[in-house]
């Protein structure tokens, strides 16, 4: 199999303008501009009051989402230069397509990394979580007013309840880059952030040669010709995942195994002594020069003998740089050795997740996080106040989605609804970006006959609502609630 990333980074975008760039300078630009259109979106300022691990979190010390994906991007351009430099030493770039391309593939990995949280909802996972077990109970006996004159129409249906009950993070993440911010990223962008190639209202068995990559929803019906687009643009066929993808989510292994112990260290939920006792705990026998000992060992012989810093800092500041160091390195050689089903987007694993020494170093992380950290009451308490929250303002905003086609179209017209004054306000809290976002879906149905109309009309007018809430901060989305709900009224 010949491997030509000149195949696969495709320069395109949507809406093109001008000539096909040619030259080293000239492919740069164009992602150069991804870069700066990327970093000065709403939706990546966002992130620096959405959840990492803490909600509503008051210490500028611990992570949010954004200085999470600053430091998965700082990784992510890491693995890219050690790649390069691999291959560089192994045939030549230009053996692999890649002479005008370097810069453009380490950037295509930073920006990737930057905008890999950009589509979670607030309060994380427990957001996620709310926003599909809320529609999942509301859809289970098909879509409210909506009566099926047509049988053709039952699969579409069942298809469109099943994606609105999928909501995930990184399907938002491509909605809201192409959809709603309408960024007009170039296709090779977009598919680096495209983790996972399940499509949302999938149903039934996956292949079990893409279980991993398949695991969760990748993007929605709504971006489902888009996707279409992105797979001819990019050279990819349905299930496969975009080559560079593999570096960003590897970046991400690696930024946050450690993050999570770092800020419950700073939250005072555990002090770096237990933390260390923890680790010796979950790896077992310590071997001579295995990766425990050139990792967690040397950075606390460190922590303890130097004392130019805070033993907890020491100990942080070494345990990242050797963690790093070692998982880069085995992300790098994994990415080199499987390089034909990686370019083909076939690869079903993570460059970290393994059987050897690196995979089992990252699990023992997750394994120590999970028990020390997530199950911490704190930590519970708040995911469990977010989850009802973000069910709160769906309820709350439950009766403008069971208006009729007609009484929400004039709604959206005149920015008014006689005799439903709770809808029309309602309304006038929602997004300008996320109503156009509907109308323009609604302007591409506009042929469709009428039946088929009023199912695609009540499917976007659902994802108009999961967009708005899954866009809020956790602070917004908290005040919301009880502004709304008149908590603490007075």
């Amino acid at each position: 199999m010949r491997i030509n990333f000149k195949d696969k980074i495709s320069v395109k975008r949507p809406f093109n303008h001008g000539r096909t760039p040619e030259t080293e300078e000239q492919i740069s630009r164009v992602f150069e501009s991804d870069r700066g259109r990327i970093i000065h979106s709403a939706a990546l300022r966002r992130l620096q009051h959405k959840t990492q691990v803490f909600p509503l979190e008051r210490n500028a010390s611990v992570r949010s989402r954004l200085t999470h994906s600053l430091e998965v991007q700082q990784a992510g351009r890491y693995i890219a230069r050690e790649i390069l430099l691999k291959l560089q030493k192994q045939a030549g770039l230009a053996h692999y397509g890649l002479e005008n391309f370097a810069r453009s593939f380490e950037s295509l990995v930073e920006m990737a990394c930057l905008l890999h949280d950009v589509g979670n909802p607030p309060f994380g996972h427990f957001g996620e979580a709310a926003l599909k077990d809320w529609f999942k109970e509301h859809l289970v006996a098909g879509i409210p007013n909506f009566n099926i004159e047509d049988s053709s129409l039952t699969p579409l249906v069942s298809q469109v309840c099943t994606d609105l009950s999928n909501f995930e993070g990184n399907a938002q993440g491509i909605r809201l880059v192409q959809t709603i911010l309408q960024l007009n990223l170039s296709y090779a962008q977009v598919a680096c952030i495209m983790k996972y190639t399940a499509p949302a209202w999938w149903q039934g068995d996956k292949p079990q040669a893409y279980s991993t990559l398949m695991k969760k929803p990748g993007f929605y019906l709504s971006e489902k010709s888009y996707i279409e687009k992105l797979r001819e643009e990019t050279q990819l066929t349905e299930f496969q995942r975009f080559p560079l993808t593999y570096i960003m989510e590897a970046a991400d292994d690696i930024s946050y195994c450690i993050a999570d112990l770092d800020d419950a260290v700073e939250k005072a939920i555990f002090n770096v002594d237990a933390l260390y006792g923890y680790l010796v705990s979950e790896w077992g026998a310590v071997q001579a020069n295995d990766l425990f000992s050139r990792t967690v060992e040397e950075a606390w012989t460190e922590a303890r003998t130097k004392k130019r810093r805070s033993k907890g800092d020491q100990f942080f500041m070494s345990l990242r740089v050797s963690v790093q160091r070692e998982l880069v390195k085995h992300a790098v050689q994994r990415f080199i050795d499987h390089l034909p089903d990686i370019f083909a987007g076939t690869f079903n694993h993570a460059l970290l997740e393994d059987q050897g020494e690196s995979g089992r170093l990252l699990a023992m992380f997750k394994k120590v996080a999970r028990k020390y950290v997530f199950r911490h009451s704190e930590v519970e308490q708040l995911e469990l106040q977010g989850y009802r929250v973000i069910r709160g303002l769906l309820d709350i905003y439950r009766p403008m989605m069971l208006l009729s086609y007609e009484h929400f179209n004039r709604l959206i017209t005149d920015d008014e609804l006689p005799g439903y004054p709770i809808e029309t306000r309602l309304f006038h809290r929602l997004s300008d970006k996320h109503c156009k976002a509907y109308c323009h879906h609604l302007q591409q149905c506009k042929n469709l006959p009428r039946t088929e109309l009023m199912l695609w009309e009540r499917y976007y007018r659902y994802r108009l609502i999961q967009d708005y809430v899954s866009g809020m901060t956790d602070l917004y989305a908290w005040e919301e609630y009880r502004r709304l709900m008149a908590v603490d009224f007075v």
